[in-house]
């Protein structure tokens, strides 16, 4: 993600005679739209900044040279990161000047810009994730509505699916972890070798429960939806079935 510094908005203003501009957040919501005809370029510039005075995070400045932002408007896009801390704007004697107090808010700023960034960055991390599960799950729902569908292909994507559960490993019935989809084996004395005990487990439980299970995939999704949105009835779940 490229930032743009702040004072660049300014100057570019200036120079191209934006007065109408949309604000975004982190998430895509408009959280400021200038679309006043009788601004001038310095009443722009000031509405811009009382904003960002006002409000820190990352944010999406987008510039338009008509009133009304359409989708065949032209946008001029620009990314700026507004964690700034008052301590960053003083002259360096000044900082000197405070003693070691200031510094160690400085850093402290610092530290606490970088974890909101990196949060930022592990929810669209988690967001993806789960796309993918989804499209998983999907992928089970439909394999189980085709009468004439392939039941190891149906086992494999139970399986793919139930991997991101518990971690990033590609597991195959085959018990081989690989990039790619392995082709369906039965798991014997020489395969099974070859895998770890997590991994044992998972492949021989999925494999039986499909087999004994014909409505195993809505069975699998409630069961991670439970985990997704109610972690406490979900473990409440697993201690029961534990105490079977």
């Amino acid at each position: 993600m490229n930032l743009t510094n702040i004072k660049y908005l300014y100057d570019l203003m200036d120079k191209e005679s934006f007065t109408f501009f949309t604000v975004y957040d982190s998430k895509g919501s408009p959280m400021r739209d200038q679309c006043n005809e009788s601004y001038s370029v310095d009443d722009a510039k000031e509405d811009l900044q009382q904003f960002l005075q006002y409000n820190t995070g990352v944010f999406r400045v987008e510039f338009r040279r008509t009133r009304a932002n359409t989708q065949q408007t032209k946008n001029y896009s620009f990314t700026v990161d507004n964690f700034k801390n008052e301590e960053e704007e003083k002259p360096m004697g000044s900082v000197m000047m405070g003693g070691n107090t200031d510094y160690v808010n400085i850093i402290s700023s610092k530290d606490e810009r970088i974890g909101q960034l990196q949060e930022q960055m592990y929810s669209e991390m988690v967001a993806n994730l789960n796309k993918q599960h989804e499209m998983q799950l999907n992928a089970i729902k439909a394999e189980g509505a085709n009468k004439n569908g392939n039941n190891d292909a149906l086992i494999q994507a139970a399986l793919s699916a139930i991997t991101g559960m518990f971690g990033s490993q590609q597991i195959g019935v085959s018990g081989i972890e690989t990039m790619e989809m392995p082709e369906m084996v039965e798991t014997t004395t020489e395969n099974n070798n070859n895998m770890d005990d997590k991994t044992k487990k998972i492949n021989n439980a999925v494999v039986r429960l499909i087999r004994g299970d014909k409505n195993f995939a809505e069975h699998i999704t409630k069961l991670a939806n439970l985990c997704d949105d109610n972690i406490l009835i979900y473990n409440m779940a697993i201690a029961k079935l534990n105490n079977l």
